[in-house]
């Protein structure tokens, strides 16, 4: 008994060590991370472990993310451009603040009206995922392979589930898709919900530890020398501001360098680190609030399970689709405690090491590969997230990230039904 206990404290300490990150430093090795969910895809993802001997790959369950998109906001880039040119005209801008408005003013026209839009780059991203599911896992794709494919009714979404779909019809002859969208998808896949960060003192909290890490005054004098007389609310601005530049990688036209270099690195990590608590606190298991986004996934985790079971009884499902949100994504791995997201966190400093905004990139991707053996009754499922594996709460059945599926059905399927 003993020498269970140990190690299954030994297992613990390691699942922990395993799942703290040392995020300043990889964020300053690669700045663009403080863009959070503005980061772009990883376009590296390494060949997947195989399957223990005897398993092959027959479907696939996936929920994605849209791709690359201009920046949200019904007139933000309009916005910035009005209060750059009024700071112009009444000669309130710094030699720094003119040479970043002289280069907003000439990329604009690139900008204008695109809020939002999926740029190409977001439907390359698509395609490359598909791509690299047909190269991964061949055997789903043996014989005639159908897919079955929903998205919420956003036209990036929409887009973006197109763009993924095509590219399987050009690699695969004998596939074909059923693709819908509308709000009978949305109800699960993007629920409205109330957020709750006030509960509990959450918008105290999160106003506190933006004003201890941000140095809102100091940002804004780099560029107005009457900063006061532009903005009225100082954190709104820096923040739209800097999710526009966390938004030029995601473009399709050149920009110009200068336009990165309008926040220091260390502004930029700042930023970040105040706007992923603000996502912890919103669409993670954050114990500053009720947590209703997270509790609002259990309705497509139901789906997950229940689709999956259905498609494997009839056979008539490969590929299971679903494409969505960051806002989707982010409180789905927060309950399913995908790479320990469901974390509860009280100390806001603590959050960016274990819970990171930039995890949940433009076309990030959760997907659940199953696998069957003619000797062996047990399913094994493989658990990715951006192509990577991930960890579940759950004793691994093999290295790789592979669990019984058995084990991920009693541990979830009471959790949809739990109301």
């Amino acid at each position: 008994m003993k020498k269970v206990s140990s190690l299954c404290l030994f297992l613990l300490v390691s699942v922990l060590a395993q799942a703290q990150h040392n995020t300043r430093e990889e964020i300053y090795a690669d700045i663009e991370r403080a863009g959070g969910v503005h980061y772009l895809y990883p376009m590296d993802q390494p060949v997947p472990t195989s399957a223990p001997k005897g398993y092959k790959p027959f479907y696939v369950s996936h929920v994605g993310r849209h791709g690359a998109r201009f920046a949200l906001g019904s007139t933000v880039y309009e916005d910035m451009l009005s209060v750059w040119t009024k700071a112009r005209e009444k000669g309130w801008l710094t030699p720094e603040g003119e040479t970043f408005c002289k280069a907003y003013v000439e990329l604009y026209p690139e900008l204008s009206r695109r809020e939002g839009n999926l740029t190409r780059r977001g439907q390359e991203q698509h395609r490359y995922i598909a791509a690299q599911i047909y190269k991964n896992y061949p055997e789903v794709f043996k014989g005639a392979t159908h897919a079955s494919a929903v998205s919420t009714i956003s036209h990036r979404v929409i887009v973006s589930m197109y763009s993924f779909l095509g590219e399987l019809g050009r690699l695969d002859k004998d596939f074909s898709f059923d693709a819908d969208y509308g709000y009978p998808y949305q109800a699960y896949l993007l629920p409205e919900v109330i957020d709750s960060s006030s509960d509990r003192g959450g918008v105290d909290k999160f106003n506190a530890f933006r004003d201890e890490v941000l140095d809102m005054d100091g940002i804004l004098g780099r560029w107005f020398t009457r900063p006061d007389s532009l903005v009225s609310n100082k954190y709104k601005f820096v923040h739209d501001l800097h999710v526009v530049v966390s938004t030029l990688d995601n473009l399709d036209c050149p920009v110009p360098s200068v336009l990165y270099d309008l926040y220091t690195p260390a502004e930029r990590y700042a930023l970040w680190r105040v706007g992923n608590y603000r996502d912890y606190q919103t669409v993670g298991k954050s114990p500053d609030t009720d947590n209703l986004r997270v509790k609002a996934m259990k309705a497509l985790l139901n789906d997950i399970i229940m689709k999956a079971q259905e498609d494997m009884a009839s056979g008539k499902v490969q590929l299971r689709l679903r494409f969505a949100h960051d806002s989707t994504l982010m409180p789905l791995l927060s309950l399913m405690d995908v790479n320990g997201m469901g974390i509860r966190l009280e100390n806001p400093y603590e959050v960016e090491n274990y819970w990171r905004s930039f995890d949940i990139p433009m076309a990030c991707n959760f997907q659940l590969i199953f696998f069957k053996s003619k000797k062996n009754p047990e399913i094994l499922v493989q658990v990715l997230l951006n192509g990577r594996e991930a960890t579940l709460p759950l004793e691994m059945a093999a290295p790789g990230s592979f669990y019984r599926w058995s084990d991920i059905v009693a541990k979830y399927a009471p959790c949809c039904l739990d109301n």
